[in-house]
């Protein structure tokens, strides 16, 4: 026994992809060579991540088809959106299918059909055409004439046919739409009313800011046209515009003049501020113009009468008699300029606040562009008042407020702007070599912007000289991982959550097969030896299309949203969603002094702290892997139960909690074996309760060289 040694490894350090092995188990041995579904412990070492279960077990589901296209927290409520189920229905005539042999591609017959390239069409009813099941959802690939339309069908067909027979019915989807929870009610009462486009949205992205005295949030979704919500008032966002709501301007009044036979509308608005060519809109019109339904729809200023009044046209002459001053006394007004001071925000990508302006950018006829509100609104922007335009040079990836600049990322290049107002604003280079590459993983967490580069996760952050930025990546421990994304992962539908509470942030890559697919990235800060540090893992199991956090009476709440348009809360429950949690933490091939000495193992205590009853299974491995030595079989090692100590708050005695403990926190076993290195495989399946691992301790005698 006097020959026994042992040695105890503390479990820090996070996952190293890149580190070479030898480096690896002398430097950092309580680091992973693989860390699956494990974080950085708030007590310690490792610990198994939570679960995940529906938000709401009775109403887990959005209304609609496709994924959740956009998710986040107002006002202690949580918003959801996707795409509508169906916005039109009906029936087709006889055989409306057209197939070609050899080909996937399928021509339907619908007069007036309406639809355009994107739109999502779903058929029932229908027999088989060419070999081919067409009781599905399909996007539309091309509309040659208004009565046909064509898609890709999921194989080609075996023959130049027609069919489909006489029962086929369609629901076709145009838009979506966004929900607020109610509890006990679900998701209902639609606050976009349903008349935004879903062709082309991938997801709907959100800024909160209270500067107009309101709580609101500012939603883009990369096709049409911003808009803002303060959890009663949905408003799209024009140039300038006046509402019934207090925050904007006073409503017009009977400002409208046609005549019989004219398609001419004069509008009668005190300092209108228009040009020809701009875009105007009304609604709450109680009567309809020339005999047409004016409302919601826009038009075009055609002439400038004078500073008070402007014209344009109805789609046709007046059928009615002649009307003066009418329209009712609470019409809304929104107006869009066509003129070089200021860029239509419609098809924005991304928004956020700073200084008191709502700034816009990744139009897609202006991807270069920043546009910005009049100071302390966000309806407003007119140049005249304080709004402007700034073309930053390059393809906007994502914008970000940070202290006192606003950051504007390319793919290569950074950019910030600083100063107050339209009067003082400056742009500035940051660097011309690094910039974002996926829009959604920049994120705010620990004093620190990070996003992700060409080559890995990087942080803006401000060192202790003055208006110096610090870039240096700080995921070179899971270099190869990082680089491997763009080739394996689409990072347009990747997403990102930050957990605060841990100041932790995951990353997301949903797959299109599966959740069990679905991959990502945690990231969490440890302090340790009076200094701090970034540790990683992998995900595995998540399948997120978006996430938020936010408070819920004044405690945070994780969510997601996947593609089957549930709705999840993370950090709740043991398993993800009633499946097994898959999790594995690898150390390092340990080789305790020597590399060519041979170590008879005898023991192993592994230190845990288990928060209910778990079962661990440890696995070993000697000699890095050599194939010609052999392992021994798994241990299983059981904890019964969480330690309820005195200091535990709220305990009870139940099959969570037991007084007196697991049967004990730290788990011993006799090891089998011999070989000049070790390497520990910790590893849990199933639906049982996180636990922690803090360390381990081998017990060995050296053997002498071989």
């Amino acid at each position: 026994m006097d020959s026994w040694r042992d040695v105890t490894v503390l479990s820090r350090g996070g996952l190293y992809t890149n580190e070479d092995a030898l480096v690896l188990a002398s430097s950092n041995p309580g680091a992973a060579i693989r860390m699956l579904n494990f974080e950085i412990s708030q007590f310690g070492g490792y610990r198994r991540i939570n679960g995940f279960e529906p938000y709401d077990a009775t109403y887990p589901t959005l209304p609609g088809l496709g994924k959740v296209l956009g998710i986040w927290i107002h006002s202690d409520t949580v918003y959801g959106a996707r795409r509508n189920s169906g916005d039109a229905t009906g029936s087709l005539g006889t055989n409306p299918f057209a197939v070609t042999d050899g080909s996937a591609t399928v021509t339907v017959t619908h007069v007036s059909h309406g639809l355009a390239i994107g739109s999502f069409v779903t058929f029932a009813g229908a027999s088989t055409v060419g070999g081919l099941s067409l009781n599905s959802e399909f996007v539309v690939t091309s509309t040659p004439t208004a009565n046909t339309y064509t898609f890709t069908a999921g194989g080609t067909s075996n023959a130049t046919t027609s069919g489909g027979g006489a029962s086929v019915t369609y629901s076709y989807s145009y838009y979506y739409s966004v929900y607020r929870f109610t509890a006990g009610v679900g998701w209902g009462s639609d606050i976009t009313t349903g008349t935004r486009s879903a062709i082309g949205v991938n997801k709907l992205r959100t800024t909160e800011h209270s500067f107009t005295g309101l709580e609101v949030h500012i939603v883009t979704d990369g096709v049409n046209r911003p808009f803002r919500h303060n959890g009663t008032t949905y408003i799209e966002i024009y140039d300038r515009q006046g509402t019934s709501d207090t925050d904007t301007e006073d409503q017009l009044s009977n400002i409208f003049d046609t005549s019989n036979g004219d398609a001419t509308v004069n509008v009668t608005h005190v300092g209108h501020g228009l040009s020809v060519g701009d875009t105007v809109r009304f609604s709450n019109i109680d009567v309809n113009l020339g005999g047409e339904n004016a409302n919601n729809k826009d038009y075009t200023v055609t002439v400038i009468v004078d500073d008070d009044n402007y014209e344009f046209e109805l789609s046709s002459a007046s059928t009615v008699s002649a009307q003066n001053n009418v329209g009712g006394t609470a019409i809304n007004w929104f107006y869009t300029l066509a003129g070089t001071g200021t860029k239509n925000v419609t098809s924005a990508k991304y928004n956020t606040d700073f200084r008191n302006h709502i700034f816009f950018a990744g139009m897609s006829d202006n991807p270069n562009f920043l546009v910005f509100s009049s100071p302390n609104t966000d309806l407003n922007y007119q140049p005249a008042t304080g709004a402007g335009v700034i073309n930053i040079g390059f393809t906007i990836t994502g914008i970000v407020k940070f202290r006192d600049n606003l950051y504007i990322f390319g793919s290569d290049k950074i950019k910030r702007l600083v100063g107050n107002s339209s009067a003082d604003f400056v742009l500035q280079e940051v660097t011309n070599n690094i910039g974002c590459i996926a829009s959604d993983s920049i994120i705010e967490i620990g004093g620190d912007i990070l996003f992700l580069a060409s080559d890995g996760i990087r942080p803006i952050q401000g060192t202790a000289r003055i208006g110096d930025i610090e870039l240096e990546t700080i995921s070179k421990p899971i270099q190869q991982i990082l680089q491997a994304l763009p080739a394996n992962q689409d990072l347009d539908d990747m997403c990102s959550v930050v957990i605060r509470a841990k100041t932790q942030f995951r990353y997301f890559f949903p797959s299109a097969v599966s959740s069990a697919d679905s991959e990502g990235i945690i990231g969490g800060i440890r302090f340790a030896n009076q200094r701090t540090g970034w540790e990683f893992g992998q995900l595995l199991g998540i399948q997120a299309t978006v996430a938020a956090s936010g408070l819920i009476n004044n405690q945070e709440v994780i969510v997601h949203g996947d593609r089957s348009g549930n709705i999840f809360k993370q950090e709740s429950g043991n398993d993800f969603n009633g499946s097994e949690v898959v999790s594995v933490y690898a150390t390092p091939f340990l080789y305790l002094d020597s590399t060519e000495k041979r170590k008879v193992f005898q023991h192993l205590a592994l230190f845990t702290r288990p928060e209910g009853q778990s079962t661990i299974n440890l696995g070993i491995a000697f000699d890095w892997d050599d194939p010609a030595i052999p392992n021994p079989g798994t241990y299983n090692l059981t904890t019964a139960g969480a330690l309820l100590r005195y200091t535990t708050t709220g305990g009870t005695y139940d099959s969570t909690f037991t007084f007196g403990g697991s049967s004990s926190p730290v788990l011993e076993t006799n090891l089998q074996g011999s070989g000049r290195a070790i390497s520990l495989i910790i590893t849990s399946t199933g639906t049982q309760a996180p636990y922690s691992i803090s360390g381990f301790s081998i017990t060995y005698e050296e053997a002498g060289y071989r």
